[in-house]
């Protein structure tokens, strides 16, 4: 209600909301897996009617940009990743944003999580 609120939403949310955030969507349809059904992506999408923006998406576009790798598909060195990590931001936040960017250098190595960071500039 306030639209000077600064409010970032983020996080894993385990969910794909366009098809290009997945490595292969018919892979994913055919499987009948998770991340890319449509209750959830209806539930991201209510976000958006709020008013939230997803604010990394248009600074990293796809397809093939990721922040997700399965380690027991050894997913990360065939690019098989999923995009299901975002920033929703308000409005008044949203439009501090400078840039936005997602560290795929920090999921390589020994010890590296299943999820790169993803890092939001703001003015």
């Amino acid at each position: 209600e306030n639209p000077q609120a600064q409010i970032a939403l983020m996080g894993d949310w385990n969910i794909a909301p366009q098809d290009e955030d997945v490595w292969d969507i018919d892979y994913f349809i055919r499987e009948g897996l998770t991340h890319v059904s449509e209750p959830e992506r209806a539930a991201s999408r209510a976000f958006e009617a709020e008013g939230f923006t997803a604010v990394v998406r248009p600074h990293n576009p796809g397809p093939g940009v990721y922040t997700y790798w399965d380690y027991t598909q050894l997913r990360f060195p065939k690019k098989e990743g999923m995009r299901i990590d975002f920033v929703l931001a308000s409005p008044a936040l949203a439009a501090r944003v400078t840039g936005a960017g997602i560290d795929r250098e920090e999921r390589k190595g020994k010890g590296a999580s299943d999820h790169a960071p993803v890092i939001v500039e703001l003015d």
